[in-house]
């Protein structure tokens, strides 16, 4: 193959590569947002409506933790780096 046709057939083959890389690359850093969340995956549904989005998992992965209070027991609370707001409160199981 030579010309016009080769050019062709580079290009449909870069623009394959690239979507493979590109999605591979999406769906990694998903794993790792949702890997690295506090939550479960029920959990990371933050508007409930069945299905965690990439924004989801990128706000939840994105936490803190600090010692709260709760009915006398010294808990976790894992919050929002974003805004600040409560992801998960976990405290100790009663003796």
């Amino acid at each position: 193959m030579t010309g016009p046709q080769s050019m062709t057939f580079l290009l449909e083959k870069f623009a394959l590569v690239t979507t493979v890389l590109g999605m591979s690359a999406y769906w990694a850093a998903f794993g790792w947002l949702v890997y690295s969340a506090p939550l479960t995956w029920g959990e990371l549904d933050l508007n409930k409506n069945g299905e965690v989005t990439f924004g989801e998992a990128s706000y939840a992965a994105s936490f803190g933790k600090r010692t709260i209070q709760v009915d006398d027991k010294q808990c976790t609370e894992y919050f929002a780096y974003k805004d600040g707001l409560p992801l998960k409160v976990v405290c100790p199981a009663s003796a």
